[in-house]
């Protein structure tokens, strides 16, 4: 188990990412990933600190982020099961996004067998300030996840969810903008 879960590549590439400025540093930030082994685009531009946990196999290629994309930072990405980042998507600090829980077990232990669930954030999409993305959903494209919401099923494109758990408030207009 810890020989999976030692991730040298990912390490290595967060230490270096720990000395540079926040801000400035986003497309440096985004090669050290790339460097590392994950499918960041080159467009994509990571402000602070991305912290990536898992302790499945293929962790490396689990993880997909678009170009355009903007990722504040801190944020914590489970990679049990695969996170595709769309194109031109904004997540801001303090986010978590979850893609492995455990099923419900009996009575005498609660904490069943593991489950992985892909997350996918579609292009054009914003999930704002501490909101909580769980295993299995879809944040349709356009849409924007309210600070702090609790996104526990997927999301229509172009629609504002908020809440605990997220409900959809209203629906957003498509242009361009």
């Amino acid at each position: 188990m810890f020989r999976r879960s030692c991730h040298p590549r990912l390490l290595l590439a967060s230490s270096l990412s720990q000395l540079l400025p926040d801000f400035v540093s986003g497309v440096l930030r985004g090669r050290l990933y790339r460097w590392a082994g994950f499918d960041v685009s080159p467009g994509a531009f990571l402000m602070g600190r991305v912290q990536l946990t898992s302790a499945f196999p293929g962790f490396y290629t689990k993880l997909s982020i678009g170009p355009g994309t903007v990722v504040a930072g801190p944020v914590t990405m489970n990679l049990d099961a695969p996170v595709t980042i769309g194109r031109n998507v904004a997540i801001g600090p303090h986010v978590l996004i979850y893609t492995g829980s455990h099923r419900i077990g009996p009575g005498s232990m609660r904490i069943g067998p593991n489950v992985a669930l892909p997350v996918v954030i579609e292009d054009g999409a914003w999930v704002r300030l501490g909101a909580v993305i769980t295993p299995g959903v879809t944040i349709g494209r356009g849409s924007i996840v309210a600070a702090g919401a609790v996104v526990l099923k997927d999301v229509a494109a172009n629609s504002y969810v908020e809440g605990n758990p997220a409900q959809a408030v209203h629906r957003l207009p498509w242009g361009n903008r």
